[in-house]
């Protein structure tokens, strides 16, 4: 009995010889489908990725502006502007400040697109 078992376990361990179609069919399926969830929750964090960046370089630039505009009540709108340019970076592409009033500047990231001051 042990003989004929070992027997039909020999010869069907000589007949594999890989995978069936079917089995490569499922795991190509799974792939699919585990890339097609994967993809839309990649491109929402990359977005929620940027519109942090604009948020943080806007705080950043309101930041900077108030402690300059404490420190230097007369500075010009120019020099604060030029100032702000050192926060460009990657997908911020220009930061504003709208005028010199440390109780009511807004300063704008990307034309608008995030703002941070007590003016906005």
């Amino acid at each position: 009995m042990i003989e004929r078992i070992q027997a039909v376990l020999r010869d069907r361990k000589q007949d594999d010889k890989g995978f069936s179609l079917i089995e490569l069919a499922i795991v190509i399926v799974v792939i699919g489908i585990l890339v097609a969830i994967a993809i839309p929750v990649f491109t929402s964090l990359a977005g929620n990725a940027e519109e942090a960046q604009l948020k943080a370089a806007a705080s950043n630039g309101a930041s900077m502006v108030a402690s300059e505009l404490a420190a230097n009540p007369g500075t010009a709108l120019a020099d604060l502007n030029t100032k702000l340019a050192g926060l460009v970076a990657d997908k911020v592409t220009s930061v504003t400040v709208d005028n010199t009033d440390l109780a009511d500047f807004c300063v704008s990231v990307n034309g608008g697109t995030a703002e941070k001051g007590p003016g906005c």
